[in-house]
C-alpha cells in the first residue's frame, strides 16, 4: 500500500531544489526542438516518427486533421498515466505529467514553422538529429514527457515483457501503416528517422559518461584498490574466487567507472600490478549510490523504512 504523505513529502522536496526546474527547462529546450521537426520535417515530407509521436501523427492523418496533433497526443496519455499513477512513485508522475504538458504546448506554437530540406533523404537525417539531440538531453539528466516508457514499464512489470518488445510492436504498426497511407518510401524514410533519432539519442544519454564494469584480478589486490581504484574515486567490490592454474585462492575486484576514467584506471594499473588481468565490459544502467537512484527511475521503495546502509556499503558502487 503506497504511503501517499512520504510521497508527498518526497516531491514537495524535490520541487525546491534547483535541479528539478533545471531538468524541466531542458525538457522545455528539448520539446520546442522536437516539435519544429515534427511540424517542419515530419509532416511536409509524410513521414511518422516513433512511439507515442508515431501513432498522434497516424491518427491525425486518419481523422483528416479534424483533430490537433496536440490534442491527439494529450488523449492518449490520459490513459497511460492512469495506469502509471499505480505503478510509479508520486515525483516521476508528476515531472511526466509536466513534461507532457510542455510537449502538448510546444506542438502548438510551433506551428507553421518549415525546414527547407527537399532531398527525403537527408531530411530524415537532419530530423532524427535534431529530435534525438532534444531528447537525449533531457532524459540524460533524468527529464521525461511520459509516453510509452510508462506503457512498456508497467508491462514489463506484469506481464515480463521486454520493453524493446512494446516499442517495436509500436514502431511497426507505424511503419506499416505509414507505407499503406502513402508509399513504401515514405516508411523507408520514417524508418532512417527513427533509426537515426534513436542512435543520436543513445549517444546524448551515454556521451561520455557511458558506464564500464571493470573486473580485475591481481596478485595484490590491497595495492590496486588504493592505488588504482580510490584516486578515481570509486568504491569496489571483492569477490572470492579460485585460480584453475595454479589452484590458488583469488580476490577479484569489482568496479563501475565512466568512460573518461577507464584511461587512469588503465593507466595506474600499468604502474602497480602489470600482471594484472583485467576484463571490461559495457554497461547500459547502474542504479545504486552515487549512479541513479531507484526514485529516478521511477520506482517506489517497496520497504517504508529502507534499512540504513552501513558505512562499507555506502562505499562501494
Amino acid at each position: 500500500m503506497r504511503n501517499l504523505k512520504s510521497e508527498f513529502a518526497e516531491l514537495t522536496a524535490a520541487l525546491r531544489t534547483l535541479r528539478f526546474w533545471w531538468v524541466l527547462a531542458l525538457v522545455v529546450a528539448g520539446c520546442l526542438l522536437f516539435s519544429t521537426v515534427i511540424h517542419g520535417i515530419l509532416i511536409p515530407q509524410n513521414f511518422y516518427g516513433a512511439g507515442i509521436t508515431g501513432l498522434s501523427l497516424l491518427l491525425h492523418d486518419l481523422l483528416d486533421g479534424q483533430l490537433s496533433i496536440s490534442m491527439i497526443y494529450l488523449l492518449i496519455n490520459i490513459p497511460i498515466f492512469i495506469v502509471g499513477y499505480h505503478e510509479f512513485a508520486l515525483k516521476f508522475i508528476v515531472a511526466s505529467l509536466l513534461g507532457m504538458a510542455i510537449f502538448t504546448v510546444t506542438l502548438d506554437v510551433t506551428q507553421g514553422i518549415v525546414i527547407p530540406t527537399k532531398d527525403p533523404l537527408l531530411a530524415a537525417i537532419l530530423g532524427g538529429v535534431l529530435s534525438g539531440s532534444g531528447t537525449g538531453l533531457y532524459l540524460r539528466f533524468g527529464g521525461t514527457i511520459g509516453g510509452l516508457d510508462i506503457v512498456g514499464t508497467v508491462l514489463k512489470k506484469r506481464f515480463a515483457l521486454p520493453i524493446g518488445v512494446t516499442f517495436n510492436l509500436v514502431n511497426f504498426t507505424v511503419l506499416a501503416t505509414n507505407a499503406l497511407l502513402y508509399e513504401l518510401d515514405y516508411a523507408i524514410y520514417t524508418g532512417i528517422f527513427i533509426f537515426v533519432f534513436t542512435w543520436t539519442m543513445q549517444r546524448v544519454i551515454t556521451g561520455f559518461s557511458q558506464r564500464r564494469s571493470v573486473f580485475i584480478i591481481s596478485d595484490y589486490p590491497e595495492e590496486v584498490l588504493e592505488q588504482v581504484i580510490r584516486p578515481l574515486d570509486r568504491g569496489a567490490t571483492y569477490f572470492q574466487a579460485t585460480g584453475t592454474f595454479r589452484n590458488e585462492p583469488k580476490r577479484v575486484i569489482y568496479t563501475v567507472i565512466n568512460l573518461l576514467e577507464l584511461g587512469r584506471l588503465k593507466a595506474a594499473l600499468v604502474e602497480t600490478d602489470p600482471d594484472a588481468f583485467v576484463a571490461v565490459q559495457n554497461t547500459e544502467e547502474v542504479i545504486g549510490t552515487r549512479f541513479l537512484t531507484w526514485e529516478d527511475e521511477g520506482y517506489r521503495p517497496q520497504r517504508p523504512n529502507p534499512l540504513p546502509a552501513t558505512q562499507d556499503q555506502r562505499a562501494e558502487g
